[in-house]
Parts: structure tokens; sequence; C-alpha cells
């Protein structure tokens, strides 16, 4: 799946591009969040990096949002799929910030997540356990 980065009003000059995605995709996954799910987020794509190739999870950043049905925000049916923030936006500038910065992973090591209406982690993500609940985001990882 292509981006086009540029439909971000503003894009950080000290961000590359993986790291401009990679708060696309909180932004649009939990804007509507604390700043600690929304960090939870973070960690839940760096932790995917981490454990690859185990799981089916990828190496990159990129390549983890962009895995099919990974992110619902990134689907192409999905209602955030062409949304950006605006220069101005204050989750926007929040991430922005959790993505700069080095904060240590308070979801342990979680690799999943979901939000309500869900009210249990899906089958199709097999054995998992609960790590952590921040906002109305539950966190799992792997046993």
């Amino acid at each position: 799946m292509l981006l086009n980065l540029t439909m971000i009003s503003v894009i950080p000059d000290d961000l590359d591009n993986e790291s401009t995605l990679l708060a696309l995709c909180i932004w649009r996954e939990a804007r509507n969040q604390n700043s600690m799910a929304q960090l939870g987020v973070k960690w839940v794509i760096k932790n995917r990096c981490t454990l690859a190739p185990s799981e089916g999870f990828k190496k990159t950043i990129s390549e983890n949002i962009f895995k099919p049905y990974a992110f619902s925000s990134f689907n192409k049916n999905d209602p955030n799929v062409n949304k950006y923030p605006k220069p101005d936006d204050a989750a926007w500038l929040r991430i922005l910030d959790i993505v700069r910065n080095d904060s240590p992973d308070p979801v342990d090591g979680a690799v999943f997540y979901f939000s309500p209406p869900i009210k249990t982690p899906p089958k199709a993500w097999g054995n998992v356990v609960f790590a952590a609940k921040w906002d109305s985001l539950t966190f799992y990882k792997l046993p």
C-alpha cells in the first residue's frame, strides 16, 4: 500500500518517513485515547518489529502497519483511512512527542490491542494473555 505522507499538513523536519508513519498510525488508531494508550499503540508496533519474523510480524514499522488487517485505520474500507491530522491538532502534537521520546513500554510487551465494542481477544490472535488496559484500549501479549 502506498501512502502519500504529504497529506499530513505538517511533516516534522526531525522525523523520518517511518517515524511519521508511526505517528500517523497512532493518531488514526488512538487520537481519542489518553497518552498512555497512545504510547501503548506505539509499543505494540515496536514490539512486533522486535519479535519479527515470529508470528508473521515484520522487521519494519511500515511493514507491520501496512500488513493487511493489522491496523484497521489502514484498511481500505475503514472510515479513518483517508483522515490526516491538522497541524494544530492537540492529539497530533502529543503523538509527535510520544514518537520522539524513548519512554518505557507501558504495555509489557503487548503485540495486540482492541477497543469496544470488542470485549475479548479475537481467536485469530491465538493464545494471548492480558498485558494492560489504558483508556478504552485493552492490550495483549504472547505468553
